[in-house]
């Protein structure tokens, strides 16, 4: 397993209204037909989606990018929710002149993908949430175990924050079997750090995340992953969303934490390239 990826065949800003930048990269643009955008979780830069990207991208255009508030991004808006988020992706699409795409989504990056989908139905062609809650606050122990943990890592040391995040996304499993493999993910995520207070911007959209009540908006043919041994979500979180979304697919990845891209980055890719391709 490794983190490493060809590096971008382009790459650029986008302006936003108001002021501020939006950072993006393209990999496999040799590639015709519609492309993928990734939407990243809470913690480190578009570098960390590493193999996964790469593997996509030798089979569809890949479009990338740090939401406001990270990496090479500009800071975080006033006031972030996850319909923001969304809105944010449509940018990048709209400067790229991508009139559809396929839409991955992980944690946060999923809410802001249910928004994007919810938002601007006739912009996704295919939708794939991975570890994603139909509402971002859980009312459980587990998740209020979860929701403790990563306000935890929001009080460490600022050269310290966004690995402790990674850390935390990453099950017992996966650092005891592969600690190099851990530690590199950490210092990915302290290479291009984001603030403090970005970071707790983009939390708490995580947190007031609620799309329970639009589910049946989504219109895209979707599919819902889990990861076996996700301790910061569960299963069941990401089950109920797909139970809510009109004929969704849900599967569980073995072997894989919270986050799929992560720990199985091949099997991941290999299972999102296939629902891609259906459409």
């Amino acid at each position: 397993m490794t983190i490493a990826g060809r590096g971008p065949e382009a790459e650029g800003r986008i302006g936003i209204p108001g002021g501020g930048e939006i950072a993006y990269q393209i990999h496999g643009l040799a590639h015709g037909g519609v492309p993928v955008l990734l939407l990243r979780p809470l913690g480190g830069s578009m570098a960390i989606w590493g193999s996964f990207r790469a593997l996509l991208a030798g089979e569809q255009r890949v479009i990338s990018f740090d939401p406001r508030g990270c990496g090479r991004s500009s800071s975080a808006a006033p006031w972030v929710s996850t319909p923001g988020l969304a809105r944010d992706g449509l940018r990048v699409l709209d400067h790229l002149g991508v009139s559809r795409a396929h839409v991955f989504g992980l944690s946060l990056g999923g809410m802001t993908a249910t928004w994007l989908a919810l938002l601007a139905p006739e912009r996704v062609a295919r939708l794939c949430l991975a570890s994603t809650p139909a509402r971002g606050v859980a009312l459980s122990h587990a998740g209020l175990r979860r929701d403790l943990r990563l306000a935890g890592c929001l009080a460490r040391p600022l050269d310290r924050v966004e690995a402790c995040l990674v850390r935390r996304i990453l099950s017992r499993e996966f650092r005891e079997a592969h600690p190099d493999e851990a530690r590199r993910f950490e210092q990915l995520a302290n290479e291009e750090r984001s603030s403090r207070l970005s970071l707790a911007k983009l939390a708490l959209a995580g947190v007031l995340h609620d799309a329970r009540g639009e589910l049946r908006g989504i219109v895209a043919p979707t599919l819902v992953l889990a990861g076996e041994h996700d301790r910061l979500l569960g299963t069941e979180a990401p089950r109920d969303l797909a139970a809510g979304i009109r004929g969704a697919a849900f599967e569980i990845v073995a072997s894989s934490g919270h986050d799929l891209t992560l720990e199985q980055p091949a099997v991941t890719a290999a299972r999102v390239a296939r629902f891609f391709a259906l459409g």
